[in-house]
């Protein structure tokens, strides 16, 4: 008797949590929240809590929620930026969020006045989901009627008004499908009701991605390991890293993003990732490229630097739409070449979202648009039959070829010092210069090709 009284006791604040037939109970016990932010009192002839400004999140108790329906009243206290309703939290770093801009109160052609995003690493995404945002009319002084209904990929949101949704959710972006639901922002909270699998008539599959049909996205990327870039520091031609750190691959989700940061998490400091892709055209084009980015991005087109921009939130670098991605935030020319050309893009990143979406404006003539490959990496059979300096009666400069650690070092004049990759059969690339090299040892001879041109010189 003794076990089960205790027992007893450690449920009831779940059962009183619970009452009601999904209704929350609004007393300290069903939520957990810091002291002192949270008063419990009637405001308005209702039974109600008040958040304060400073409360944070404060969750249900004891509630896992999944799919079902989250409805509950609120009525701000002004002046505040956010109304917010938390669900499928994990932790503070792995959650969902739907909230109101409450400086958009009363204006019906705000776009942004109601967001939904998901956290990743702690990171809220409101700056790579712009589609994930509408118009609501948000009463000022008064109760707004707040409902989610979530099944599995899907969710809808409605915000004084039960009968059309003001934002109807494709596909949840967030890594779990289940956890706490918690709410923020200094106001009165009335009238939550929790009813799981309350579904309605919303399917739990994902609604399709109009862009999949489009074959101008480049959705498979070759990628780099994050690297820090100091503040103010630009990304210069000389920085492109070899094609042999090009290790990893992303590939895009849905609307052609490519996420950065829910591959690498958070950056606590500014950094830069390189990512390339392969463009093959038939012949020699002029094409161009819609690129969304965030937050900085240096284009190169086979090793040559072809654009930068940047896409900084409330600076005047900012894109449309309000520093958010899109594919509406720059367009770059690109004259291809015929054959294969490599797209190289920096992207640096310390605030909020990290990611691109790269959109090709004519996909007429073109072959293939793929992931860059790294070259196979090719021992040397003999360096020293390379070594040596060369003449050219066409070219006004010798090449003098060394080695160092088993690879090829060529020298032009008295310019820098180039490392250069083996191909095989001979042949060695620089791919940031475009330089390519065949050697004919029995000749004591080789051959260079540099821009569109090509020279013989010959061993002294």
């Amino acid at each position: 008797m003794k076990k089960l009284l205790i027992m007893i006791g450690m449920l009831l604040p779940f059962w009183a949590a619970f009452s009601q037939t999904g209704f929350i109970s609004m007393k300290p016990e069903s939520f957990e929240f810091k002291p002192g932010t949270v008063e419990f009192l009637t405001f308005k002839d209702r039974p109600s809590m008040k958040l304060a400004a400073n409360s944070g999140q404060v969750a249900i108790k004891g509630l896992n929620f999944k799919d079902g329906t989250i409805e509950f009243d609120v009525e701000s206290i002004l002046p505040g930026f956010a109304q917010s309703v938390y669900f499928h939290k994990r932790d503070e770093k792995e959650q969902e969020i739907v909230y109101l801009r409450l400086g958009k109160i009363g204006d019906i052609f705000a776009n942004e006045a109601v967001q939904y995003c998901p956290y990743f690493d702690g990171v809220n995404m409101w700056d790579m989901y712009p589609n994930y945002q509408a118009p609501a009319l948000i009463e000022k002084d008064d109760w707004n009627h707040i409902k989610l209904v979530i099944h599995g990929k899907r969710m809808q949101v409605f915000v004084n008004d039960d009968t059309r949704p003001v934002l109807d959710i494709p596909k949840l972006e967030g890594n779990y499908s289940e956890g706490g639901v918690s709410f923020e922002g200094a106001s009165y909270i009335s009238n939550i009701s929790i009813r799981p699998n309350d579904t309605g008539y919303l399917t739990p599959e994902e609604a399709p991605d109009l862009t999949d049909h489009q074959s101008n996205y480049l959705r498979e990327w070759a990628i780099t390991e994050p690297s820090l870039l100091e503040p103010g520091r630009e990304v210069t031609r000389d920085q492109q890293p070899d094609g042999e750190l090009f290790k990893e691959s992303i590939t895009a989700e849905r609307d052609g993003l490519i996420n950065l940061t829910r591959k690498f998490g958070m950056n606590q400091e500014r950094k830069v990732v390189w990512l390339k892709a392969v463009i093959e055209s038939a012949t020699a084009q002029a094409n161009f490229l819609d690129l969304g980015f965030s937050d900085e991005v240096w284009v190169f087109l086979n090793g040559q630097m072809v654009w930068v921009d940047k896409n900084l939130f409330q600076q005047d670098m900012s894109k449309y739409p309000k520093g958010r991605i899109s594919i509406a935030n720059t367009r770059i020319p690109l004259n291809l070449k015929q054959g294969k050309n490599e797209l190289t893009l920096a992207v640096a990143n310390d605030f909020y979202g990290w990611g691109i979406i790269a959109h090709l404006g004519n996909t007429d003539g073109i072959l293939a648009m793929e992931k860059f490959t790294p070259p196979p990496v090719v021992p040397i059979e003999d360096i020293n039959q390379y070594l040596g300096v060369y003449s050219s009666q066409t070219a006004p400069v010798k090449l003098t070829f060394t080695s160092e650690n088993g690879r090829l070092i060529g020298k032009a004049g008295d310019q820098p010092s180039l490392t250069f990759s083996y191909r095989g059969n001979h042949v060695f690339e620089h791919v940031k210069e475009n330089l390519k090299l065949t050697f004919n040892p029995s000749q004591n001879s080789l051959v260079l090709f540099s821009g569109g041109q090509e020279y013989k010189f010959t061993k002294e």
